[in-house]
């Protein structure tokens, strides 16, 4: 589901909910709840636990690109790339965010659905709104190190996050548990 149709969704979820209540809630809940196609199953508990995992698979794409596997249509590239860029818009603000009041609702239920069952599931090859377009090819060890670049940037980071474009204002650990689940799920789709 793209982003489009999964905030529709979400907008027609949330308005069933104030309105009808339960229903609009199972709704919401159910596409929240559906898991991504996978290759494996991969959870993490920490982004220290995401590294050990992109070491692994850095260490067999370099070895032999020809082997990876992947779901969707983004090549290892672009969503090594794209978690990276998730990962430093925190730092740096998003390109575009959703109004406050998405944000403040919708934003809200979807990311306190996905830390309390412990995976996300989102459109894996949507890319974060007016981020800069990510090149299908390109040098995966640079890839790989901008991943790892950009989680030692937000371990260190000393101020204030920036809100996330959809789920808002994040504390340092709501934050480091999105980009943990969002790691994972890219990841399962990688192998």
């Amino acid at each position: 589901m793209n982003r489009r149709k999964f905030l529709k969704v979400g907008a027609i979820s949330a308005g069933a909910v104030l309105v009808g209540g339960v229903g609009g809630k199972f709704a919401l809940d159910y596409r929240l709840s559906t898991k991504n196609e996978v290759l494996r199953p991969i959870s993490f508990s920490s982004l220290k636990e995401a590294q050990l995992e992109l070491d692994r698979l850095e260490k067999m794409a370099l070895l032999d690109p020809q082997k990876i596997q992947l779901l969707g249509d983004w090549s290892l590239h672009q969503n090594l790339v794209h978690c990276a860029q998730s990962i430093e818009y925190s730092l740096i603000g998003f390109p575009k965010n959703k109004p406050k009041l998405i944000q403040n609702t919708i934003g809200k239920i979807v990311f306190e659905k996905f830390d309390a069952q412990g995976y996300m599931s989102h459109d894996r090859n949507d890319p974060i709104p007016d981020a800069t377009p990510i090149e299908k090819e390109g040098n995966l060890k640079a890839a790989f190190e901008r991943v790892r670049k950009s989680i030692s940037d937000f371990e260190n980071h000393k101020t204030a996050y920036e809100p996330h474009f959809m789920y808002g204002k994040l504390t340092k650990s709501q934050y480091e548990r999105a980009h943990y689940l969002h790691l994972a799920d890219h990841l399962t789709g990688i192998m």
